[in-house]
């Protein structure tokens, strides 16, 4: 599938991250997913990324995952359920959902939240919050 496929970042951490702190971030917009790896990476972590809700479960099981960075709205399955099939997988793997949808519940989902868009600046705050 064009655009889904992960991608680590080599470069080592900085002030935001270390190397146990591996994000996945899944957007199934290509666009989105990149500008939200590269805000994560400028701040040291190490990211995997794809537009797949499967190849993230395939992720999951290969990679020690810190946190899933998910959008809500995706075809196939919506960050909600992806987000409880990762921890299903994963327990320790935290997760922070995000969406640009003015009618999403983030208190019924039961899962932290941002709204798109952010700047790095939140993204980074919101992701320290979630994995402190």
């Amino acid at each position: 599938m064009p655009g889904s496929n992960p991608r680590a970042n080599a470069s080592p951490p900085t002030e935001g991250g270390s190397d146990a702190e591996t994000i996945l971030v899944i957007d199934d917009q290509d666009r989105v997913r990149v500008v939200v790896r590269e805000m994560l990476q400028m701040k040291g972590y190490t990211v995997l990324d794809t537009g797949d809700p499967q190849e993230a479960l395939q992720l999951t099981e290969k990679h020690a995952i810190r946190l899933l960075l998910a959008d809500v709205v995706m075809p196939v399955m919506t960050g909600t359920e992806l987000a409880r099939r990762v921890q299903a997988i994963s327990p320790q793997t935290r997760v922070l959902l995000m969406s640009g949808s003015t009618v999403f519940d983030a208190a019924a989902s039961g899962y932290p939240f941002i709204a798109k868009p952010f700047t790095p600046d939140a993204l980074a705050a919101r992701v320290r919050q979630v994995l402190t």
